[in-house]
């Protein structure tokens, strides 16, 4: 019965709040889409595309490996990108996924693509099972980049909605376990903090079929106050993650977003200036979640990126 309740309450606030608000902030045209979002990053491709690599046992453990033209220099850099869709949908080859591995694979990066298990009746993935995959890929994106011939010596992670939530879970949560030492962050509008409140969740069933789905743990409404509930909460909350030594970041949320409640961004926020965190924040004032309705913004946001990677991780 309680299966049963952790699913039902999963459909209410995945589909309702992530799938439903998905389709009303991307439904202004993928006309525009493309223009404002992809049109920035949109190249000749000049490397080589590997597809479909596995990493594991399960049907979505697998990467797109994108790697730069020739192979004659001896030490590279990875961009790992991570796909959103609300933990429920999404791909490693979506449009965001090949202009993001074809550009900065044309600078110099080698990219990779990562899919993860998603959150369905069935699998009943939760966010830290999907951060272990992401993890897991690692070892194998390492290894076959040696084998192409590219020497990989550290790493960023990006993504958007839940991918920018791993991208950051990647970097802030056990980043001296890493096999690959991280030197950035850029994510835009990725779930920073996995408090009920923050996302509108008032009623304690709701709030502890909220946590149950995210943690993958199984609480029940007595435990709400207990330490071992607040410790489930924090352990995937990118704001408890943040201290001195956190890497950089460059991150972007909109105002208007219907998806990732705009407050869910406020801890973080004050984590990395409690810290000194080196950031740089773009705020979308008439955006949601599509970050759509400022492209003024956009054309803050993106050439940021770049300035980042190029003062902490050059191509070599």
């Amino acid at each position: 019965m309680k299966k049963v309740v952790g699913i039902m309450g999963f459909i209410i606030i995945c589909i309702i709040v992530f799938i439903v608000g998905v389709n009303m902030g991307m439904s202004l045209s993928i006309n525009i889409a493309n223009n404002a979002r992809y049109g920035y990053f949109k190249v000749s491709y000049e490397g080589k595309v590997i597809k479909d690599l596995k990493y594991g046992d399960g049907q979505l453990e697998n990467y797109d490996l994108y790697l730069p033209k020739g192979n004659s220099k001896k030490e590279y850099s990875l961009i790992l990108y991570i796909h959103g869709g609300g933990f429920t949908g999404g791909d490693k080859g979506s449009i965001d996924a090949i202009r993001y591995g074809e550009y900065f694979a044309n600078k110099g990066y080698v990219v990779a693509s990562v899919n993860y298990t998603l959150r369905t009746n069935e699998t009943n993935t939760s966010v830290k099972e999907m951060y272990d995959e992401v993890i897991l890929s690692l070892n194998s994106i390492v290894k076959k980049s040696e084998e192409e011939g590219y020497h990989l010596t550290e790493m960023a992670t990006t993504g958007g909605s839940a991918g920018g939530c791993l991208a950051m879970l990647v970097a802030y949560k056990n980043p001296n376990e890493l096999i690959l030492p991280i030197k950035l962050v850029f994510q835009e509008v990725g779930p920073a903090s996995f408090e009920p409140e923050l996302w509108g969740i008032t009623d304690d069933i709701e709030k502890v079929n909220f946590v149950n789905t995210i943690t993958g743990e199984n609480f029940n409404v007595s435990d709400i106050n207990s330490k071992k509930y607040q410790d489930a909460i924090d352990s995937l909350s990118i704001d408890k993650m943040i201290n001195e030594n956190s890497v950089p970041m460059v991150l972007a949320y909109g105002l208007k977003d219907n998806v990732v409640n705009p407050k869910a961004k406020y801890p973080l926020l004050e984590a990395l200036k409690k810290y000194n965190v080196t950031h740089e924040y773009i705020e979308f004032p008439n955006s949601g979640h599509g970050l759509l309705g400022d492209k003024d913004k956009l054309d803050i946001y993106y050439p940021k990126i770049e300035e980042y990677l190029q003062t902490y991780m050059p191509v070599k």
